[in-house]
């Protein structure tokens, strides 16, 4: 609504390639930079105990597990948002942000 970029991370403690993600990409300068200096929302989806909601979010997706991102670029509206690969780098998120909503990266 306000016209904000979202970053959505479904994620889980028990999952490696969800905290090694979040290690690479959120250990990145440029990304935590990047993340303030456009303002952009960071959601986390934590399904560590495996919460029915985030499964139901997660199926609403095609998906049973994770880790799962979605990228919502500023100004997106309604429009679909990018789904993210399960593995990713800082380059793959920044570029998403540059991306129209429902490309993928």
């Amino acid at each position: 609504k306000e016209g904000r970029g979202i970053y959505v991370d479904f994620t889980a403690r028990w999952c490696a390639t969800c905290q090694v993600n979040k290690k690479v990409v959120f250990g990145n300068r440029k990304v935590t930079d990047y993340f303030h200096d456009q303002n952009i929302v960071a959601l986390k989806a934590d399904w560590t105990n495996a919460d029915p909601k985030i499964t139901e979010a997660l199926a609403k997706w095609g998906r049973s597990a994770v880790p799962f991102n979605l990228v919502y670029p500023a100004g997106a509206g309604t429009a679909k948002p990018i789904e993210m690969p399960e593995l990713l780098t800082p380059q793959i998120v920044l570029d998403a942000f540059q991306k129209p909503a429902g490309v993928a990266p």
